[in-house]
């Protein structure tokens, strides 16, 4: 059944994207934006299309007409309403066949690119801008707890008050059944602070934001463990009658905010450590390098990182900032070097070894840098997990 994506789905995509081997035939990766309907969409893949087939030719054009049919049958029949983005993958069967579709409740740019591999930058940016955590919405009525993932909310567990007002006239009077009234809402949030605990610990979610009765999330946050408090990122009023499309919308700019916050404290930890010599490097040359070798502990890049081309030698699979005057490998001597997209390298070579890419919507220390560092792993990590030589892996395109 077709769903959206979620973020486990994607990271699992990433590597997956991130190793396939390079072809001769054109891969296209085309992101989508769906927020304005079928023909938003339609428009922007229609005239790339139209460019792409005035410089491709022969089996290429053959390929691409391949693929872009694959891409419009899935759009056309698999698309979500609820859907904001898209991003699909597609090679025709010259370059050995390929498809992957994915949509998302977050929006993605229209962006389409032929490659001779996928490009996933903004698959890398949208997982770091989103990820996913819990929203606990509280009313005086119910109580719901909600997984935010990847911008879409799904019901994790949720509860309503047991209609006690029927129990008031020959049972109890008003005040004992106010009194009864106080005590069961405590524990009633008790149990779904329980409930909080195991979802956060049992999935690892790192972000909570309360939503609701400013009064009820008040006594929430008072009654809140240690272990969860620490993971409380943002409250927000809402009432029982505001709809629950809405209330995640308005959780999502706290998020966002939070996750930027995050990712200048990590911006910052990587010049700290450029200044004092420390675990890091700097430039797109030092990150390819440490990257190539497993030594990656996450790449920081600024979002509007836009490096010139890069160069790859296909024969000792060396890469360099500086494309040389002709293809001759300035290291092997072969005559096989080619221009790469060195942003699109450097989010390859982090989703082959699963290291994390921070995103950082602007940094002035970054910019002076280049726009790009990489902050590495422990020398005593690298020794534990392997005694020996780390090896280059082969580069997957």
């Amino acid at each position: 059944m077709t769903r959206l994506t979620n973020l486990d789905e994607l990271k699992q995509h990433v590597t997956l994207l991130a190793n396939v081997e390079e072809s001769e035939a054109p891969f296209i990766s085309a992101y989508l934006n769906l927020e304005n309907g079928q023909t938003g969409w339609r428009e922007a893949l229609e005239s790339r299309a139209r460019l792409l087939r005035r410089v491709l030719k022969g089996d290429d054009l053959a390929d691409l007409e391949e693929a872009l049919d694959k891409i419009e049958v899935w759009l056309t029949t698999e698309l979500l309403p609820e859907a904001k983005g898209a991003a699909i993958f597609a090679r025709g069967t010259f370059g050995g066949s390929f498809m992957l579709p994915m949509q998302f409740a977050a929006p993605l740019p229209n962006w389409i690119a032929v490659y001779p591999t996928p490009n996933i930058y903004h698959l890398i940016e949208l997982k770091d801008t989103y990820e996913r955590y819990l929203v606990m919405i509280a009313t005086p009525n119910w109580v719901r707890i909600l997984e935010v993932n990847l911008g879409a909310a799904t019901v994790q567990a949720w509860s309503e008050h047991p209609p006690l007002r029927e129990r008031v006239g020959s049972e109890w009077s008003e005040t004992q059944y106010q009194l009864y009234r106080r005590d069961r809402g405590g524990r009633f949030l008790q149990e779904k602070i329980r409930v909080l605990e195991q979802l956060i610990h049992s999935d690892d979610h790192s972000h909570l934001i309360l939503a609701g009765d400013p009064q009820i999330t008040a006594r929430i946050r008072h009654a809140l463990p240690e272990s969860i408090a620490s993971k409380l990122v943002g409250v927000i009023p809402a009432t029982c009658r505001d709809a629950q499309a809405d209330i995640v919308t308005a959780t999502l700019s706290v998020f966002v905010e939070q996750e930027e916050q995050e990712s200048q404290s990590v911006a910052a930890r990587l010049i700290e450590a450029i200044r004092t010599q420390g675990l890091a490097v700097a430039g797109a040359e030092g990150c390819v390098d440490k990257l190539q070798q497993g030594q990656g502990d996450t790449l920081v890049m600024l979002q509007e990182y836009y490096p010139d081309p890069g160069w790859f030698c296909a024969a000792c699979k060396s890469m360099g900032t500086m494309p040389p005057a002709t293809n001759i490998c300035p290291h092997c001597g072969a005559e096989a070097v080619q221009p790469t997209d060195l942003r699109e390298e450097l989010v390859r070579l982090a989703g082959k070894w699963d290291c994390p890419v921070e995103v950082v919507e602007s940094s002035d220390a970054l910019a002076a840098l280049g726009g790009v560092g990489c902050l590495l792993r422990s020398r005593l990590d690298l020794q534990n997990e392997n005694p020996g030589a780390v090896q280059k892996p082969a580069r997957a395109m």
